[in-house]
């Protein structure tokens, strides 16, 4: 017995050595280890922010060591962050991150982790009064927080948490948010990450003197993904899912419900060629009903293939330094305006451009999709571009050089298109089923008769069909074949043909 404790004592007295020796060694790594996160972090806010006029930046405000735990502070800054149509903000917000140096923190031991790790950390947000508002709507507990593990071989993982929110406004908005929580993984090099979080529900009311109050309620959120760095700057591979169980919006005098149920979004991008980016995004909606009347259900996918990453970065840099000036001009109701440009910035940006289309990169919308109760309709459209001999050339040259292929074709359910328009009835209250099915079919029939009279369309069986395919100059137009000038031509007499008379 004497024999058993003995050697329990000598091997708790060997943990507290080597506990405590850890602690020593990993507190002294920590002021090293914070530095570089806050270098890391302020280069990614600089590529991300870059020529856009605005400007974020975190800096590591104090450090207060002690043997198995420290106490850092920081400040964030956000200047002339650019929120779109031409609305500009500034902020800054200080965090307090309490530290827990390793092998063995307490708050993992507690949780029965036993793996040891460099070090954690528990980050809240300050209270002042910029952040004064958050903190009341979550009942005066910090709105962010975030607990960190970082591991001796560089592995962070995280779990975030937004705090339920609540907020009611004198006029009679609301706000009522259950929370989030967010589990990130990866290195601490921002090279790769894994995650997935979830929030149970968003509810937003807006209230305005001179319009009917708007109710927006989202719930059951779930997102998820994979994603790595690549090679090049800035492009990532990987996957970002996100699932929305219902999304419900209440509008207008009489408060009629929208509801959109079952509403995925999911993104994969990855190097298709050495220097090449494909990607594609696929959008779905299981369930759309208006007023408790049932719609049908969506589909959406798009597709890019073969972008010159080098080229394509360069143009974003580019895009994201005149954006203030097209969005200003969006504001304003007027045409994208044409960027001044001297010798030397044209030839940049021809360059890169030229660059970007001598990989013939591929656009696609595939199965645009509206499906009722009764049919479906669908349009898929692709285009392959490649590379002019010149941009200087006259347009009618130079679209054909840049476009080389389009395929489309568009396909109208004559019993969806009789679906839709008897909604309105139904919403109405009609329940005259014979009088209903006659304004279904006579819908469908209409816009079949019209199709075929303008020569924009052929009918086959309960579908309007209008096919496309424009190839070495040529276009063939449901089954017409004729040249690019002759397929402008027509289009320009049938929209004439449209216009009202006077």
């Amino acid at each position: 017995m004497k024999k058993s404790v003995s050697i329990l004592s000598g091997l708790a007295i060997a943990i507290a050595v080597v506990t405590t020796a850890g602690a020593w060694y990993t507190g002294k790594r920590v002021p090293a280890e914070l530095e570089a996160a806050v270098n890391r972090s302020n280069e990614q806010f600089k590529k991300a922010l870059v020529n856009s006029g605005g400007s974020m930046t975190i800096e590591l405000v104090s450090l207060d060591q002690h043997f198995f735990t420290s106490t850092a502070q920081y400040r964030f800054k956000a200047k002339d962050i650019n929120l779109g149509q031409g609305e500009v903000v500034g902020f800054e917000l200080g965090m307090t991150d309490q530290i827990e140096h390793g092998p063995f923190p307490w708050s993992r031991v507690k949780a029965l982790k036993l793996m040891p790790v460099l070090a954690t950390s528990s980050s809240t947000l300050n209270k002042d009064d910029f952040t004064a508002p958050w903190f009341d709507a979550a009942g005066d507990q910090s709105p962010i927080s975030a607990h960190t593990s970082l591991g001796f071989a560089g592995g962070v993982d995280s779990d975030v948490v937004l705090a339920p929110l609540k907020r009611t406004d004198a006029n009679g908005s609301s706000l009522d948010f259950s929370g989030m929580h967010l589990e990130v993984s990866g290195d601490n090099e921002g090279k790769a990450s894994k995650f997935h979080g979830s929030a149970d529900r968003l509810q937003v009311k807006l209230v305005g003197e001179d319009h009917p109050p708007a109710t927006f309620e989202l719930s059951g959120l779930k997102l998820g993904g994979n994603l790595a760095a690549t090679k090049h700057d800035a492009v990532y591979a990987g996957n970002v899912d996100v699932l929305l169980a219902e999304a419900k919006a209440t509008l207008g005098a009489k408060q009629q419900v929208l509801v959109l149920k079952g509403i995925e979004q999911n993104l994969l991008q990855a190097l298709d060629g050495p220097d090449t980016v494909g990607g594609r995004v696929d959008y779905r909606v299981a369930e759309i009903t208006w007023d408790g009347r049932a719609v049908g259900a969506a589909q959406m996918g798009v597709s890019l293939k073969s972008l010159d990453a080098p080229a394509l970065q360069a143009l974003g840099q580019w895009y994201q330094a005149h954006l203030p000036e097209f969005e200003a001009a969006q504001a304003a109701g007027q045409p994208v305006p044409q960027i001044e440009m001297d010798e030397a910035q044209k030839a940049k940006f021809q360059g890169d451009l030229q660059q970007l289309l001598a990989a013939r990169p591929k656009l696609a919308v595939e199965n645009l999709s509206l499906r009722t109760a009764n049919g479906e309709s669908r349009f898929d459209l692709s285009l392959d571009f490649a590379s002019p001999s010149s941009f200087d050339l006259p347009p009618d040259q130079l679209g054909k050089q840049l476009i080389t292929e389009v395929k489309g074709k568009l396909s109208l359910s004559k019993p969806m298109i009789g679906d839709l328009a008897t909604l309105p009835a139904l919403l109405e209250g009609e329940t005259d089923a014979q009088a209903i099915a006659a304004q279904s079919s006579q819908a469908g029939e209409m816009v079949g008769m019209m199709a075929v009279q303008s020569g924009m369309a052929t009918v086959q069986g309960n579908d309007v069909v209008s096919s496309l395919h424009y190839a070495d100059g040529m276009v063939d137009f449901n089954g017409k074949k004729m040249t690019v000038e002759e397929f402008a031509m027509l289009l320009a007499a049938h929209f004439a043909a449209m216009q009202p008379e006077g």
